[in-house]
């Protein structure tokens, strides 16, 4: 659910690029790819008039980690699961283009988007998920909401990250996409459905 929950946002923010008009001087809009932003060189991230999507964490969302597991009735026997894992995803918009101003420009656009939609359905990445082949379908949820917000660094916390990543900083936005849902169809335990209950009183006599 992690990669498609990434193709989708990837998918919508170009597509909303391409409604805006391009800055003079600039050719054509920046295009927004998936990608480590660690793995470029800086003079790759220079000349790649690019929006890089990075994922730089993830955590578990522990507020429901204690939610109960689920069972579904086939027949005569009931097959319990484990309760899904509810992830939050820390990701990384890099905006690397030769020209800082241009770089600006799309930062603000990046920020405009998810400002008028932070909440993405099954319905939102239909179109999306349609297109992928059947190896990029497995894990996929039945339905599923992924939920954008703001996610603000400190000083210390955007050196170290920059750090991390080995190069130097280019305009940037964090966000913490929140809940990703990831549950594997794995039947915990089996039992016996109880349909009918008898009371023998015979022991009492």
């Amino acid at each position: 659910m992690i990669f498609h929950a990434l193709k989708i946002l990837t998918a919508h923010l170009n597509s909303y690029y391409t409604g805006l008009t391009v800055p003079g001087g600039l050719t054509a809009h920046p295009t927004v790819n998936l990608q480590n932003v660690s793995q470029l060189t800086e003079e790759e991230l220079k000349s790649s008039n690019k929006v890089l999507l990075t994922l730089v964490n993830l955590a578990e969302e522990t507020t429901m980690k204690n939610e109960p597991g689920t069972y579904v009735v086939n027949s005569n026997e009931a097959h319990y699961t484990n309760p899904p894992v509810n992830l939050n995803l820390f990701l990384l918009f890099s905006v690397c283009m030769s020209n800082y101003e241009h770089a600006l420009i799309y930062l603000s656009h990046t920020i405009s988007f998810f400002q008028g939609k932070r909440i993405f359905t099954r319905q939102d990445g239909a179109p999306i998920l349609a297109g992928l082949t059947d190896d990029f379908h497995t894990g996929l949820p039945g339905d599923f909401h992924i939920i954008l917000d703001l996610y603000s660094l400190s000083f210390e916390q955007v050196n170290y990250l920059w750090s991390t990543l080995g190069g130097k900083q280019h305009p940037f936005v964090c966000y913490k996409v929140r809940l990703v849902s990831l549950q594997r169809a794995a039947v915990k335990e089996t039992r016996g459905v109880i349909r009918k209950i008898t009371i023998d009183d015979s022991a009492a006599r």
